[in-house]
């Protein structure tokens, strides 16, 4: 009996320990991307920069390339990405910075709709 509540007590100073160490809260951006490609030639010139300029130049996180994203309503074509930023003004200086020497890669290439948003995660019960 004694060595179950040693054993629960220490946990409970443990999980006290590493919660104060986990963030309570963190803003994380995302860039949503969905559209269709019309010319594939010169979008693949646009995806051989975007790599290094969001990814590399601006710490972001791919998390989905889909190129046959299944829409069920709306007029957007079936390419999304999407990408995660350490925050949403990270994604939006990225967006002002850099990436616009790419921007003109893209024209004529690819129809896209470019959203950056925000997500507020919250850990525990905060």
């Amino acid at each position: 009996m004694k060595k179950t509540i040693l054993i629960g007590l220490i946990a409970c100073l443990a999980g006290l320990a590493i919660g104060y160490k986990v963030p309570k809260n963190r803003n994380v951006g995302y860039v949503m991307i969905s559209g269709r490609i019309i010319n594939p030639e010169q979008a693949g010139k646009y995806f051989a920069r975007v790599n290094d300029v969001v990814v590399k130049g601006c710490g972001a996180k791919t998390l989905l390339v889909d190129y046959k994203t299944d829409v069920r309503e709306g007029y957007d074509g079936p390419f999304t990405v999407l990408s995660q930023f350490p925050s949403k003004q990270a994604a939006q200086d990225c967006y002002e910075g850099e990436y616009q020497n790419i921007i003109p890669l893209r024209k004529g290439a690819i129809d896209m709709n470019f959203r950056i948003v925000e997500k507020k995660i919250q850990f525990f019960n905060q």
